[in-house]
């Protein structure tokens, strides 16, 4: 049996929980912000437990990896991956040429095949974390940029 299933979802607060105790600053809450095209989560087939979950979106108008987070006890699974590949999948379904992130992990992007970008040449798509304890200190996200094939 496979160990994984991955399904599109409109349950943003599932998806907004997993990515707030990600550290990832989102919100709380029951609707999705309108710059959210589709959301998908992995499950745990035996449970239904939330394995992973990642967004495609519309940012400062251009195509971007909104949110990824793997729960905390099954990092370094490969699961952050697989939800990558499914958003690349509906990039280029819809056409997409180049996806665009920004990163708090910015060297894992990196190790993924993400390109470094500069921030002033690049679409304003931070999201900032301004409650963030992390924010200047600890945490420098970038912008990256990913070319789809």
């Amino acid at each position: 049996m496979k160990e994984y299933i991955i399904r599109e979802t409109d349950d943003f607060f599932a998806l907004s929980t997993l990515f707030h105790e990600s550290g990832m600053g989102v919100a709380i809450e029951e609707r999705k912000p309108d710059r959210v095209l589709k959301m998908w989560r992995m499950d745990d087939p035996q449970t239904g437990a939330l394995m992973a979950a990642s967004t495609l979106e519309i940012r400062d108008g251009v195509h971007t990896l909104g949110d990824i987070a793997v729960r905390k006890d099954l990092h370094r699974t490969g699961y952050g991956r697989v939800m990558q590949a499914v958003v690349f999948e509906e990039a280029r379904k819809r056409g997409v040429k180049e996806l665009w992130a920004c990163a708090k992990e910015p060297a894992y992007y990196m190790h993924c095949g993400w390109e470094k970008m500069d921030w002033d040449s690049s679409p304003n798509i931070a999201v900032y974390c301004t409650t963030c304890g992390k924010r200047g200190t600890i945490c420098q996200p970038e912008i990256m940029k990913y070319t789809l094939d």
